[in-house]
């Protein structure tokens, strides 16, 4: 099924804004909003990879229908900041570089946009994802609707929402009408929280029914407010609906991906001074494949490991987990499991953040082939992974460079990421095998049949149990 992501574009900014300090140009123009909105969308891609996309901007919030029915409306809320202000414009010109359409629509809200959009695309049969922190948006959830919060890494469909607030998605709305939102300067009934919202909708059904029964709700002042409050709690639901019909005439085509224009998007990344980003988009040399790798590991137990490869406009990821592993091996697995996936000789630049791996083919590899350390039993700790890489680098013309680690660079980040999740996901995998299958009581299998059977340990040689020698290589005594 064809998927369409529609990303709330001022969540992400107001994130992006106060998840980064302190960053900005040689000359002073603050830069941390278009860098951290810049990052999130590229790792929203990376990981999700949508057909379709769009982000949704709010119109300045005097300009809303909202406002107008109800002047107060978010009047609680602090002006845009000056600095991040400065940077909008740039976010503009960063989605436009990437061809990512930025789509807003006069008097309404992004929320107004993004449930117009959803509803007419899921009825077509696509797949809607928002990507959004706002829980007024769970309103617009159901089977082919819904919520993505990154920030949080939680999906949530109709039965979220039912846990959330404890009524299904469409009646969110008379939640929210009772209740008030005090972000949005909604006033609500007063002394109706949400928990009791929540109960009265349950009970009565709509917030109109609540209205109607309110002389069978509990408590004295509760019935006098729904009685006095009765208009006000109308004009809140109104303010928290989404509206369906917004006039914006978006054709799904419209909201294709696209490559980006690398013309206007690196000299915008020098301009802002993004050198991590630039190296993101600089596709590799003509006729190069770049490989970028990366392991996890502890001194000894579990380890993944993750790999990038990039050949032209495409790319390619891999991960993969190892039972019994140390760092160093899972360092040098990495690499081996990107050069193994090439299937012609190809000339490959390897990337890793291990001195290890880069020293040891750089400069120590030649070394133990010459005075036949590489072929001496025992003589090297992780000799069968050195041994496959030397296979690897005559099969490959192969040049090997260092990247300082967990310092920003784009793809050693992502190497890092699949490394650690395939970890921890064969981790998981390996625990539940391990669970006993329910044997029937019935069945009477002979002794010899449920006896367990003994794992096959594989040894384990600690990197302690070493000790360095000149070329940095670890011999065992």
């Amino acid at each position: 099924m064809s998927q369409l992501y529609l990303l709330d574009g001022s969540s992400y900014i107001y994130r992006a804004y106060y998840g980064i300090k302190d960053l900005a140009t040689a000359g002073g123009l603050p830069t941390n909003a278009v860098f951290g909105f810049t990052k999130m969308l590229m790792n929203l891609l990376q990981e999700n990879r949508p057909e379709y996309l769009a982000v949704v901007f709010d119109r300045p919030r005097e300009e809303t229908f909202r406002r107008q029915i109800y002047p107060e409306y978010k009047a609680n809320r602090e002006a845009m900041p000056e600095d991040l202000a400065l940077q909008i414009p740039y976010i503009k010109r960063v989605l436009q570089a990437l061809n990512i359409p930025a789509l807003e629509a006069p008097g309404f809200e992004a929320d107004d946009v993004i449930a117009t959009l959803a509803r007419r695309h899921a009825a077509e049969g696509i797949q809607v994802t928002v990507v959004t922190g706002d829980k007024d948006l769970m309103q617009i959830v159901d089977d082919r609707i819904h919520l993505l919060d990154t920030m949080k890494e939680k999906r949530s469909g109709p039965q979220d929402v039912l846990d959330r607030f404890g009524v299904p998605a469409e009646r969110v709305p008379d939640i929210l009408g009772l209740a008030g939102d005090t972000a949005d300067n909604i006033p609500g009934v007063p002394g109706i929280g949400e928990k009791t919202a929540a109960t009265l909708v349950q009970r009565f059904g709509s917030l109109e029914d609540v209205l109607k029964w309110k002389t069978l709700v509990n408590g004295k002042q509760r019935k006098k407010n729904l009685h006095v409050h009765a208009d006000q709690a109308r004009l809140s639901k109104t303010l928290a609906t989404v509206r369906y019909d917004v006039a914006l005439e978006v054709p799904l085509t419209d909201l294709e991906r696209q490559t980006p224009n690398l013309a206007d998007l690196m000299p915008l990344l020098r301009e802002l001074e993004f050198e991590g980003l630039q190296v993101a988009f600089t596709p590799p040399a003509p006729g190069v494949v770049e490989l970028y790798s990366d392991g996890s590991g502890g001194a000894s137990g579990h380890g993944g490991y993750g790999v990038v490869l990039r050949y032209g406009e495409h790319e390619r990821e891999l991960s993969g987990f190892e039972p019994v592993a140390t760092s160093q091996r899972m360092e040098l697995l990495a690499a081996i499991k990107g050069l193994d996936a090439l299937h012609q000789p190809s000339t490959v630049s390897v990337f890793s953040d291990s001195q290890y791996l880069v020293r040891g083919m750089n400069e120590w590899l030649h070394g133990w082939i010459r005075n036949g350390r590489l072929e001496e039993q025992d003589a090297l700790a992780n000799q069968d992974l050195w041994k496959q890489l030397a296979v690897l680098s005559d099969k490959h013309k192969v040049t090997w460079g260092w990247v300082r680690g967990h310092a920003g660079h784009p793809f050693n980040e992502r190497c890092d990421k699949l490394a650690k999740r395939a970890a921890e996901e064969g981790l998981q995998a390996a625990a539940a095998a391990k669970q006993p299958a329910p044997v029937e009581p019935a069945e009477k299998l002979p002794p010899e049949a449920v006896s367990p059977a003994q794992p096959k340990t594989l040894p384990i040689r600690e990197d302690s149990e070493f000790e360095s020698e000149e070329d940095g290589q670890l011999r065992l005594y």
